[in-house]
């Protein structure tokens, strides 16, 4: 501080400019955490021997505190030189240290504050530079940011927000909201997930903006739990309401309250003072911060398992979690993130991510949530991908606890009329008019696929020896709907319904269609059974036992 106050105050003869570089560690903490003071005091080392090497002889480079560096260049002349600098501090913090034979890797977010003597203090530049990095780490960190005056009273916003928020909650400033998540199929009510509001007296402040400096100041710890609260308060009074046909709740958990060392005991402590189901509650951790630090969350997640709580993955599919890690944890849902359900209904490569994500999901026996669902064709596309739940402004935005209760109530009351289940099948038999090459057969899926994804039909398609097979699953009316288009098409006929009725769930979670040529071996990877054929089945006699027909179809729901 004492060599940046004569440096303003040299500023002040010479006319030029004194700049301070603030560069502050990304992931020191973790390094620390995980191989020890040692190593991180080793790290501390090489970053300031690399900050040297790259300064002017004049300049200074001095650590604040922790993992904080300051570097001070005096008698600046153009202020795109420290842009220069401050990039190439960037580019060489990336280069692995090594530690004991293992390369240890931080990156670091730099605020660049320019001033003079006649203008600025030592405090406002050492301010300026700090307001510049933390615009820095908000942005994505392992970068550099000059000081503005937007960068400044953005920092007085936060300021402002950061002493409200330590009063928020004394102040009764809190509420919530739920959003009701919906079964894919027939979209009722099954769950909430509660969203918090804060409004102070100066008017309503969005979750966007005060829940990250929540995150940043510990200040969510605290307010973790108020919501905690709330969403056991709520789930101990709908099961009472409602009984086993009540809502689950589901509230978000942030990385920073899995690291607060109380936070198994808070919970339980709240969930014996609210009298709250734990098997009803559902914390939604996202993927990012469940992966920074496997072994840590994987200790606290256990011990919240141990409760009765559940656990799902939120954002699934946005971080870089393996497979492996995913495994260890307690999970019990996968909420694939908004970001992959918009423009899955025109976007391949969209439906082959949410596709994989599933097929992942069902392999290790977890539900799946999907997340912003805003339009009729997402939830159609979904639902036949075998999605279990959904979650959107289609069905329904943010409610205040009174219009949610409302609403589920409005929604028993018409289900209580309703006997049908939500879905239906139909399996048919019929012949080809013709012979049908390959091509044909192929242009036949394609347009099939397109209609049956838009209109939310899944079920699968068998030719063999010029017959049909078909299976189709989705709502009744649809269904009847096709079974007639399918019927009036003249490359059919015999056509037969062998079975239909209600249908609890789907068997296929997408649109399929397997070509068979039993018989005909020649050039197929199929075996040769022509030595012991005594006749061929026809898929019309086969029609007569609709049980033998629905193993013989569904079996390829495995195949495919």
């Amino acid at each position: 501080r004492g060599r940046l106050r004569h440096a303003l105050q040299r500023s002040r003869r010479s006319g030029l400019s004194v700049s301070l570089l603030f560069v502050d560690l990304d992931g020191f903490k973790l390094i620390n955490d995980s191989h020890g003071h040692e190593a991180g005091d080793e790290m501390l080392k090489a970053v300031a021997a690399r900050l040297i090497e790259q300064v002017r002889p004049g300049d200074t480079v001095g650590r604040l505190a922790g993992d904080e560096f300051v570097v001070l260049c005096d008698q600046v002349e153009q202020p795109l030189g420290m842009s220069v600098l401050a990039a190439r501090i960037n580019d060489v913090l990336r280069q692995p240290i090594v530690f004991k034979g293992v390369d240890l890797f931080v990156t670091g977010s730099i605020g660049v504050a320019i001033g003079n003597g006649s203008t600025h203090s030592a405090d406002d530049l050492l301010r300026y530079a700090d307001t510049a990095m933390y615009a820095v780490k908000e942005s994505g960190r392992d970068g550099w940011q000059f000081f503005s005056e937007s960068l400044q009273e953005q920092a007085q916003q936060r300021l402002a927000i950061t002493n409200g928020l330590r009063l928020a909650i004394e102040r009764n400033e809190f509420s919530v909201r739920f959003q009701p998540i919906v079964t894919a199929e027939p979209g009722r009510i099954a769950g909430a997930e509660l969203l918090l509001r804060w409004k102070p007296a100066s008017g309503e402040i969005s979750p966007a903006v005060f829940i990250p400096i929540a995150e940043m100041t510990g200040a969510i710890v605290q307010i973790g739990l108020w919501v905690f609260r709330e969403a056991c308060r709520a789930e101990a009074e709908w099961r009472h309401r409602w009984g086993h046909e009540a809502p689950y709740v589901s509230v978000n958990v942030s990385a920073r309250q899995l690291n607060d060392a109380s936070l198994v005991e808070e919970f339980s402590a709240i969930l014996q003072e609210t009298g709250a189901d734990p098997s009803r509650l559902l914390l939604e951790i996202t993927e990012t911060s469940l992966m920074a630090d496997v072994e840590t969350n994987l200790r606290i997640l256990r011990r919240l398992a141990d409760l009765g709580l559940r656990v799902a993955v939120d954002d699934f599919g946005t971080g870089y979690s393996s497979l492996a890690q995913l495994t260890r944890l307690p999970v019990n849902v996968l909420k694939i993130d908004r970001a992959f359900v918009d423009g899955i209904e025109k976007n391949e490569e969209s439906r082959t991510i949410v596709r994989a994500v599933m097929g992942i999901g069902r392999s290790l026996g977890l539900k799946l949530v999907a997340e912003g669902v805003e339009t009729g064709a997402q939830h159609r596309e979904l639902c036949t991908y075998g999605c279990d739940l959904i979650q959107g402004y289609y069905f329904h935005r943010p409610l205040e606890e009174q219009l949610f209760c409302e609403t589920f109530e409005r929604e028993r009351g018409e289900q209580a009329g309703e006997s049908s289940a939500p879905l239906y099948f139909l399996i048919y038999v019929s012949r080809c008019n013709r012979p049908m090459k390959q091509d044909e057969l192929i242009e036949m899926l394609n347009t099939i696929r397109q209609h049956n994804r838009l209109n939310g039909i899944s079920g699968c398609l068998i030719h063999q020896d010029g017959e049909f097979m078909q299976l189709l699953e989705g709502k009744q009316q649809v269904v009847h709907a096709l079974r007639d288009r399918i019927r009036a098409d003249q490359r059919h006929e015999d056509f037969r319904v062998i079975a239909e009725g209600p249908l609890q769930q789907r068997v296929f979670n997408d649109w399929g269609m397997v070509l068979r040529h039993v018989g005909d071996s020649e050039g197929s990877k199929q075996p040769d059974f022509s030595a012991w054929q005594k006749r061929k089945i026809p898929f019309a006699e086969l029609a007569d036992d609709p049980r033998l027909c629905y193993a013989y179809i569904t079996a390829h729901a495995v195949q495919g």
